[in-house]
């Protein structure tokens, strides 16, 4: 780069005491201050001799450089970094000290981030760096300029104090809060204030220091809310779960608890997160909380609802019972809220402690659109809940919402051809339970010819594909018995194996699934014409016998293997050992796919529960609306 006139000498001071003034009036009092930070003159590159130097604090390079005074002003590097930025990104103290009084005006440019060196120094943790440049700051500028370089924001609006808190870097933070008073209370973008931060990280010695500091060591507490701008420090607290600063906070200002964030009270964010400890003690401090709305009209009871917090329901129906009531801005009770959002543990608790007459009106309980909470398990695809309240025999499965709609009904309207297992598992639970339809039946899109017909022509052929094969493999079968043939008189021709039954067996087997599967493919057949009524008989009909024609094959051929090795006894208990776990395996996962219709006779229905519920646990939960 460019050198200068002016030349240091490494053996005396840094620059004249007249230098030093030049350079602060020039600084001070020529810069027009509506634009002290911004990057909107030109700028020269940094010569790369230069950067190395700096960041390596060579701070004899420096001095010995000569320069124009005023080329390192707008000396930067391809961030927009001047040498001041580098010095004091790197922790260069003495480097930085030199740079502030050679050429001040850097102390006010900002880079292509916007972040002048006080954020530099502060984002990098260099303590000594940010208390020198205090120090400058208190000495050398005036009042109304160091405020400006101190509440200098980036392009996310943090001061230095955030990026500070932002890298953990407390003593940094806590010797920035000394320099500037009011430092803290200035949100951000996005609306955090250096002190939501702190109590977000826990740093609770630092944010007392922040609010203390702000009152000029006074114990009055008047004014915290007041000074507190963007999000509820309560919240914070919250998010960090430490009781402690929520106690604090409170004992500061106890208006602060009446704070919203996002339009949540403090009590509906605490079940939101489900911090019981910090609830507890907010509901201690503010119990008449628990019947105010959040601006979205739902109350701290319907946000424990919806993201499961049984334990913080508890405790809000044990002091507040009417809470139960509580409807949203949908007319949704606690049910409705839990059911929608799957929340199961919360479904059961209600079922098993509401008993009173008084009380079961909420199992049943139209929302704004005449939705039970049934309807509304039912519609999101909670097949755990939905079982769960098809076991209860208060849940009226007749109900019909404003659209004339029952839950089965819910169930087939919202299907279609490329339905998901949570879908299949729902719907399957109503069946069981023999969910009845209302007076308009839906048709199922399982089985209706809609603009998605492409996916429905291939799941037809898929079960074709599928049908052939089994009749050509049971087929085959038939013809290549286990054994062989005779080959001799009398018994010329006929099977070898023909009087044991592991062999008798195989046959009536292989038989029942070839001719299953033969009547699978013509009816799959017929389900090509695309009649509507046509399709939905096809899949009724095609669906159990490929099932079974499948499940026939399995047990054939374990009986088959079974006789031909039936002669060395522990080899033939071993694969039928195999066979019998796989065959309960396969029964498992097809009899959910295959069963159209499930028995709605409770001894039967118990029975077929049970692979049922296996399959509850296999899927898990439908998190799609969380």
């Amino acid at each position: 780069m460019g050198l200068s006139d002016v030349q240091f000498d490494g053996q005396k001071k840094y620059i004249s005491s007249r230098m030093y003034k030049e350079n602060e009036t020039r600084s001070i009092n020529f810069l027009d201050l509506s634009t002290l930070f911004s990057n909107t003159g030109e700028t020269v590159p940094m010569g790369s001799k230069t950067i190395a130097a700096v960041r390596a604090g060579d701070e004899t390079y420096v001095r010995d450089m000569k320069t124009d005074v005023e080329l390192p002003l707008s000396s930067v590097n391809n961030r927009g970094n001047t040498m001041l930025h580098l010095a004091a990104a790197a922790g260069h103290t003495s480097l930085v000290c030199y740079i502030l009084y050679a050429y001040p005006g850097l102390l006010m440019k900002s880079n292509l981030m916007g972040e002048v060196a006080l954020h530099a120094a502060a984002g990098a943790g260099h303590l000594d760096v940010v208390e020198a440049l205090i120090s400058y700051i208190k000495d050398k500028i005036t009042p109304v300029v160091a405020k400006k370089i101190y509440f200098a924001k980036n392009r996310n609006d943090d001061n230095a104090l955030h990026v500070a808190l932002k890298r953990k870097h407390v003593k940094v933070a806590s010797c920035l809060v000394s320099a500037e008073q009011c430092l803290s209370f200035v949100p951000n973008k996005d609306g955090f204030s250096p002190l939501y931060l702190a109590i977000e990280a826990g740093e609770a010695d630092l944010a007392k220091h922040m609010w203390k500091h702000s009152n000029n060591g006074s114990s009055s507490t008047s004014g915290l809310a007041s000074k507190v701008g963007g999000r509820s420090i309560v919240h914070g607290a919250m998010k960090a779960k430490r009781k402690d600063l929520i106690a604090a906070i409170l004992n500061e200002d106890a208006s602060l608890i009446n704070l919203r964030e996002e339009g949540r009270t403090c009590l509906s964010f605490g079940a939101y997160i489900g911090y019981y400890e910090g609830f507890y003690y907010l509901l201690d401090k503010a119990i008449d909380n628990v019947y105010v709305s959040d601006d979205d009209g739902s109350f701290p009871i319907h946000m424990a609802a919806k993201y499961g917090h049984v334990k913080i329901l508890k405790e809000i129906l044990k002091r507040c019972p009417d809470a139960l009531e509580l409807l949203d801005t949908d007319g949704q009770n606690i049910l409705h809220i839990a059911a929608k959002n799957g929340k199961v543990e919360v479904i059961k608790f209600i079922l098993k402690c509401y008993k009173d007459k008084n009380k079961e009106k909420l199992i049943n309980e139209e929302d704004a659109n005449g939705n039970t909470p049934l309807h509304l398990a039912t519609k999101n695809w909670h097949p755990k809940v939905v079982s769960m309240l098809t076991w209860d025999n208060r849940v009226d499965l007749k109900t019909l919402n404003y659209n004339g709609l029952t839950a089965i009904d819910v169930a087939e309207e919202n299907m279609d051809s490329s339905y998901t297992f949570f879908q299949r598992l729902t719907w399957m639970a109503l069946i069981s339970a023999g969910a009845p339809s209302g007076p308009n039946p839906i048709i199922s899109t399982l089985v209706t010819d809609k603009p998605d017909a492409g996916k429905h022509k291939d799941r037809i052929n898929t079960l074709l594909v599928v049908a052939t094969l089994v009749a050509t493999m049971t087929f085959t079968a038939g013809f290549t018995l286990p054994g062989g043939y005779n080959g001799s008189a009398p018994s010329l021709g006929m099977a070898t194996l023909a009087k044991k039954i592991a062999f008798q067996v195989f046959l009536v087997f292989d038989t029942l699934a070839m001719y299953c599967s033969i009547i699978t493919v013509v009816a799959l057949i017929w389900a090509h014409l695309g009649d509507i009524s046509l399709i939905m008989k096809a899949f009724n009909l095609a669906l159990p016998l490929l099932g079974f024609a499948l499940i026939s094959m399995s047990i054939a051929f374990m009986a088959g293997t079974y006789a031909a090795i039936s002669h060395l006894p522990l080899l033939a208990y071993f694969l039928l050992a195999i066979g019998l776990f796989f065959l309960l395996a396969l029964l498992l996962i097809i009899i959910p796919y295959v069963s159209p219709h499930y028995t709605t006779k409770l001894f039967l229905r118990h029975i077929f529960y049970c692979p049922y519920f296996l399959m509850l646990l296999a899927a898990g939960d439908n998190r799609n609306n969380d």
